[in-house]
């Protein structure tokens, strides 16, 4: 007798953590002349739900470019030195090691779980951060920036929070004059499957706190904010997946908990089903 034995995740799989809504396709970037765009996050992996637009954009002539922080690895960042040419033209670290970018972590904290929003100006202490950031924000004069957002930070993370809150402070007070901010986001349908219920199992697997639950609760919000835009990457579906798996194998695990499955198809298959990417799109008021 032959019994037929699953070797992994099926397309069906996929189709089910894919979204369920449509938004309206981005119109503005098409319309550029002055194409130049900026990454601004603060970990190098940070990008990674917006690099099938990026890689559109850099392939349609845009000038783009990642700022970002060092991480605690020189292998890690050199890993990103590497995998930046498969979508975009450089990437420029910000030399401030995690421990001096934070006043407020003990040696058993996790930088990842979220903290009060009051809290963030006594945590987030070091004024070279902000002039390192703004400094190359000035420097490269983006006619739009792309970041996590504001609200949850993806899952959270109150660096991410932080980073993305001080791009918005800046656009809202005319210190930087991008013509719009473009925020990596999930729909809730993504959200809820992938992070709320995926990531939750995640934790408790791992016995560790739940970053993303404690942010609903501690921030008294629904989630991410909603997309206001989807942009189609199919066509770059090669290019997106080469970055992906041009992370080094800790941060490709990592990647995997946010991006399902990545390496275990090819990219046509993988990016037929994943083929837009959402963004909540700032102008300026």
């Amino acid at each position: 007798m032959l019994f037929l034995f699953s070797c992994g995740p099926s397309k069906s799989d996929l189709e089910a953590l894919s979204p369920s809504e449509t938004y309206p396709e981005d119109t503005f970037l098409a319309t550029q002349e002055n194409k130049k765009a900026l990454i601004v996050v603060a970990h190098d992996d940070d990008l990674v739900a917006m690099s099938g637009t990026i890689s559109k954009l850099n392939q349609q002539g845009w000038e783009v470019k990642q700022v970002t922080f060092i991480s605690e690895s020189p292998e890690r960042d050199e890993a990103l030195k590497n995998a930046v040419p498969l979508i975009m033209d450089g990437v420029e670290f910000i030399n401030i090691a995690p421990e001096d970018r934070r006043s407020d972590l003990k040696p058993d904290d996790l930088p990842y779980m979220p903290i009060p929003k009051a809290d963030f100006e006594k945590a987030f202490t070091n004024p070279a951060v902000a002039d390192a950031l703004l400094k190359e924000i000035k420097a490269f004069e983006p006619t739009v920036i792309f970041s996590m957002d504001n609200v949850m930070g993806g899952y959270g993370h109150p660096e991410h929070i932080f980073v993305s809150q001080l791009l918005l402070d800046w656009f809202s007070g005319d210190i930087i004059t991008p013509k719009r901010i473009y925020q990596t986001v999930y729909p809730d349908s993504m959200e809820d499957k992938i992070i709320k219920q995926r990531l939750t199992k995640l934790f408790e697997e791992w016995g560790q706190p739940n970053s993303y639950m404690t942010a609903l609760e501690m921030y008294n919000i629904t989630g991410m904010p909603e997309p206001t835009v989807e942009i189609n990457i199919e066509d770059q579906s090669e290019s997106k997946m080469k970055f992906l798996r041009a992370f080094n194998e800790r941060e490709r695990q990592v990647i995997s908990f946010f991006v399902p499955y990545f390496e275990k198809f090819d990219h046509e298959e993988y990016f037929g089903v994943f083929n837009r990417e959402f963004f909540r799109v700032i102008e300026k008021k």
